[in-house]
């Protein structure tokens, strides 16, 4: 009885941790939805004819993070140039958290909801295949 209980407990964290985190990358205006994960915690490549995408996440209030636009391996921060701006929000963007110009890496702190956006403005709608966005 007692082995037979550790078994399933074993199981059952293995299972949980082998599933993959719901990250879902979204256009601009929510019409497309990336579910890929490339590397490092991230998602994409993002898609084309898009200049705006996103990525929801939940984080413990009061903590350091950052948004980040990677290349499309999702490891390495990607080519700033492309990059318009990068936005922290709400989930329903109705209040900015953090905003930079030309960045590919944006600092903020987790506000109190515990639920953030993570955007990137690309400067040309078919920029997004090079890119993939990860929070950390």
């Amino acid at each position: 009885m007692r082995f037979s209980t550790i078994v399933a407990l074993v199981a059952s964290v293995g299972l949980v941790a082998a599933t993959p985190s719901s990250l879902v990358a979204r256009s601009g205006d929510g019409s497309v939805e990336i579910a890929k994960r490339s590397g490092c915690g991230s998602t994409g490549p993002l898609g084309t004819g898009h200049f705006k995408w996103w990525i929801t996440t939940s984080c413990t209030p009061g903590t350091q993070m950052t948004c980040q636009a990677t290349d499309a391996s999702g490891c390495v921060p990607g080519d700033a140039s492309h990059i318009g701006s990068m936005e922290v929000d709400d989930p329903n963007d109705t209040f900015n958290v953090a905003k930079a110009d030309n960045t590919n890496t944006l600092p903020f702190t987790c506000p109190q909801g515990g639920q953030i956006r993570c955007e990137a403005n690309f400067n040309d709608n078919d920029d997004g295949p090079g890119y993939s966005l990860r929070v950390f």
